[in-house]
C-alpha cells in the first residue's frame, strides 16, 4: 500500500500546541479514505478494501470539493446512546 496509517498511542494527557491534532479513540476500524477524482476507496491497515461495507463514507468523500485527497481515520457507528459500534451495517 502506498500510504501508512497512523497508529494510536496511549498518553496520560491530550497534547497541546499548534503542531498537534488528535482524535477520540472509539472502538472502530482504522481506515484510509482515498479519493482520486471520481474513485473513492476505503482501505484497512492491511489493505483490505472496505468501500462496499461503508458506502456512506464513500458517498460523503465524493461530495467534498477536493478531487484528490487521503484521510486517515477511524470508521465507527455511534448508537443512540453515543457508544461506538464498529459492525458494518448490512
Amino acid at each position: 500500500m502506498a500510504y501508512e496509517l497512523c497508529l494510536a498511542t496511549a498518553a496520560g494527557q491530550v497534547p497541546t500546541g499548534p503542531d498537534w491534532i488528535h482524535e477520540v479513540k472509539h472502538d472502530g476500524y482504522r481506515m484510509l479514505v482515498i479519493r482520486e477524482n471520481e474513485r473513492v476507496r476505503l482501505l484497512s491497515r492491511n489493505g483490505t478494501d472496505w468501500t462496499k461495507r461503508y458506502p456512506w463514507i464513500a458517498e460523503a468523500a465524493l461530495k467534498n470539493r477536493q478531487k484528490r485527497f487521503v484521510i486517515d481515520g477511524e470508521a465507527v457507528i455511534l448508537g443512540v446512546d453515543g457508544v461506538s459500534d464498529s459492525r458494518p451495517q448490512a
